[in-house]
């Protein structure tokens, strides 16, 4: 009798693209490199076992056949795991408890895998991200514009006090304080898709502000490297992931953030390194140098004395005002920028500043290359609210956090890819509902498979049927279908 499983009708595009998608941009060998390993699922004695007639292999076994075994879950199996429980109707505790998993393992492999001690998970990220990007680069046009783009969101957590390096961090958007981490992002962006490259929760360096345990360890170690970083200033991580886009050879023209971000330091510091910027200042009482064009004389005023002092543009012109400056930063060197002033969109009385350190790009190129900087905003709203960032990781290991974020980010890359792909017209929810429903109707069809098998099997030990007459059954059967259901098999060869 033919199996039910192999007449019956599994593939899915997406779910394959999931499988595609590993082999393409990530593979064992830089599992490998990254420390990302198999882990062993369960121990057990070979009860078979015979000894050479020697007392010392009598005790220790010969090694190619030891009479300890190891059942071990490849590195792959587990990423390939952790990607598709997100998309799944169920969590994956009540997956393993009802037994509707997608592999046979045991639930503690599955929640080791996020701890593994060597396990360099930012530069899987990095790695994976810049072999997207340079695939989407080889697929595209020079004729557009590329930018790294950084931001920081709330990583909430309830009842931190048991969480690694939880503490109480400021949300921007509400103006509240939270439990939690500040997840800084760095993304690259053609103006199409977004791709996040680099992540790190931060914490803080006030004792005060910690709510949770504040372990101390080497930090020579990797596990050390990361929290040493999760207590470092915004700024200097956001110079950091810059460096890391430069090593690793990721494209990049711009880089985009917003007013926290744009300090004379900061900008100072990003032009050091061969990197400008482009990006929206505050109107505060930072002191740029501006000169006269009447008198030639160089004054230091702030944005708001700036933008006083100088003439408007009238009419429907995109911007208001456009002036260079100088900025001076606090080793006392200086570099030329320009300001862009356009009228707020929200308050027509109102307007906002941009400011940008490449001279020879002019208005309408900057306002158009900023425009890019929403695409990690909506990063934040998938990641929250569809790939199950704050929900699905309960742990309170401050690496376990570490490795459910790097996923996450995988995941979006993964739906990105394939919206590029197949250039079309759907959103990443869209896409993220059509892998979710592949998912649901694939354990479906596990679940009519086993009850289909179990009900034939017994048919043929009550009525002693043949293999020809199971056969015929099932296609009596699957002709009395619907012609939906009916598609979804395939006739029954003869036995």
């Amino acid at each position: 009798m033919n199996s039910i499983a192999e007449i019956f009708d599994n593939s899915k595009q997406l779910l394959d693209s999931i499988e595609n998608f590993f082999d393409k941009y990530i593979g064992r060998p830089l599992l490998r490199k990254c420390g990302v390993i198999k882990m062993v699922d369960d121990i057990f004695v070979n009860s078979g076992m015979t000894y050479f007639d020697n007392p010392i292999s009598r005790l220790l076994g010969d090694l190619k056949q030891s009479p300890v075994l190891e059942k071990v879950v490849s590195a792959k199996d587990l990423l390939i795991d952790k990607l598709l429980v997100c998309f799944a109707p169920a969590s994956a505790y009540l997956m393993f408890k009802t037994d509707t998993f997608f592999r046979d393992y045991k639930q503690d492999t599955f929640y080791r895998f996020d701890k593994l001690p060597g396990a360099n998970w930012e530069r899987l990220q990095l790695e994976t991200a810049k072999n997207v990007i340079l695939d989407i680069e080889s697929q595209t046009t020079d004729k557009h514009i590329n930018a790294l783009i950084f931001d920081d969101s709330l990583y909430a957590r309830t009842g931190g006090k048991g969480t690694e390096l939880c503490a109480r961090v400021f949300d921007h958007n509400d103006h509240k304080t939270r439990l939690g981490y500040r997840m800084m992002t760095g993304g690259w962006t053609n103006g199409e898709t977004f791709i996040p490259f680099a992540q790190s929760l931060l914490s803080t360096r006030d004792e005060k502000q910690m709510v949770g345990p504040n372990v101390r360890i080497d930090c020579r170690t990797l596990r050390g490297k990361r929290r040493a970083m999760a207590k470092t200033k915004g700024t200097l991580v956001v110079q950091h992931m810059v460096k890391q886009a430069h090593k690793a050879g990721i494209p990049f023209d711009y880089v985009l953030f917003d007013t926290w971000f744009s300090s004379p330091s900061q900008l100072a510091a990003l032009k050091g390194i061969g990197t400008d910027v482009i990006a929206m200042i505050k109107k505060n009482s930072t002191k740029y140098i501006w000169r006269d064009p009447a008198t030639g004389e160089e004054k230091k005023l702030n944005v708001k004395e700036i933008y006083s002092r100088n003439k408007k543009r009238r009419g429907r012109s995109r911007y208001l005002l456009s002036v260079d400056i100088i900025i001076p930063d606090s080793t006392g060197n200086a570099m030329k920028a320009k300001l862009v002033y356009v009228r707020n969109h929200s308050n027509r009385k109102d307007w906002v500043c941009f400011v940008c350190t490449d001279m020879t790009l002019d208005e309408e190129k900057i306002l158009r290359a900023y425009t890019m900087r929403w695409k990690i905003e909506t990063y934040f709203k998938m990641s929250k609210s569809y790939l199950k960032l704050r929900t699905e990781c309960h742990s309170t290991s401050y690496d376990a956090i570490t490795s459910h974020m790097v996923i996450v980010a995988i995941r979006y890359m993964i739906l990105a890819i394939e919206r590029f792909q197949n250039t079309d017209n759907r959103s990443l929810e869209e896409l993220f509902y059509e892998v979710q429903r592949d998912i649901i109707n694939e354990m479906m069809d596990c679940a009519i498979i086993l009850i289909l098998d179990i009900m034939l099997q017994s048919v043929k030990q009550h009525f002693k049927a043949s293999d020809e007459q199971i056969n015929g059954l099932l296609c009596t059967f699957i002709g009395n279908l619907p012609t939906p259901w009916r598609e979804r098999f395939t006739m029954p060869t003869a036995a």
